[in-house]
């Protein structure tokens, strides 16, 4: 019975609110700010408590059985971790020179006032882009652990409970993340269509992970489970601290942004308690 629960769950707790997430920029054209702010700032609330209550916990707790010595344990997940965040900054900052320097060996020695703007536009199209795929490519590194976590809720013989609430969890983080992901590509000038199957994606590697942890999870060293977690920690950090808390303060802010990063987190840490 619990199979049946953990293909349905891990549907609507992974590839579904993904999926509805990433079409929503494009079904609610005019999207009222303060409610985009909302999603934004609830979605940053929801991340900072998987990532500090979930995945580094998990970790930790892994890779205490790998040394004799705690300490060395701990050690090596937290090096994964901030070596994983320093090679995103390394390799978004990398891509953006790239982007910088390719547009000005297009530039004319002499260009005119219509053909400057031309070119900053292409060149801000290219900035958003290089980091929207930095930032699918972070998310989808970490859905892989997401994804293999959601389905070891599921290998008990009752109710699973815990699944269920991971589940809440996760949509509720899914939906936001999608749409924040599909906005980022529609602020770069990509289609509908390239936009929702790319985002879409993520979520079919948290569904098709989950399946491969309710099936796989028993048999896998601690070694490897440290090393995923702490891979998705370091890139889910990454994302947290270059990508979304500058555009929820900057880009997003309204006066209820640290109300609203309160409540989600509260909200998102009791539902992965619970």
């Amino acid at each position: 019975m619990n199979t049946i629960y953990l293909y349905i769950f891990s549907f609507l707790g992974t590839l579904f609110p993904t999926f509805l997430g990433a079409i929503f920029p494009f079904v609610f054209k005019k999207l009222h700010p303060k409610l985009t702010s909302f999603f934004m700032t609830f979605a940053v609330g929801a991340i900072i408590s998987l990532l500090f209550i979930e995945l580094i916990p998990h970790a930790l707790e892994h890779s205490n059985t790998i040394f004799n010595n705690e300490t060395y344990g701990i050690l090596l997940s937290l090096s994964i971790i901030f070596i994983t965040g320093f090679l995103f900054f390394l390799l978004h900052e990398l891509m953006h020179k790239i982007t910088h320097h390719h547009n000005h060996d297009e530039e004319d020695v002499t260009p005119c006032h219509d053909h400057v703007h031309s070119n900053e536009m292409i060149l801000e199209n290219k900035i958003t882009l290089t980091s929207s795929l930095i930032y699918l490519f972070a998310i989808f590194i970490h859905n892989i652990p997401e994804g293999f976590v959601l389905g070891t809720f599921f290998t008990g013989e009752t109710f699973p409970l815990s699944g269920l609430m991971m589940t809440i969890s996760l949509f509720i983080h899914n939906l936001i993340i999608g749409y924040s992901i599909s906005s980022s590509f529609k602020k770069s000038q990509k289609g509908k269509l390239f936009s929702i199957l790319l985002t879409s994606l993520n979520g079919l590697v948290s569904f098709i992970l989950a399946i491969v942890g309710y099936y796989f999870s028993i048999s896998f060293p601690d070694i490897i489970t440290t090393i995923i977690f702490a891979i998705s920690s370091g890139s889910l950090l990454y994302v947290l601290l270059i990508e979304l808390l500058p555009s929820i303060f900057y880009e997003y802010k309204n006066k209820y942004t640290f109300l609203i990063l309160a409540f989600s987190f509260v909200l998102s840490t009791f539902l992965l308690l619970i």
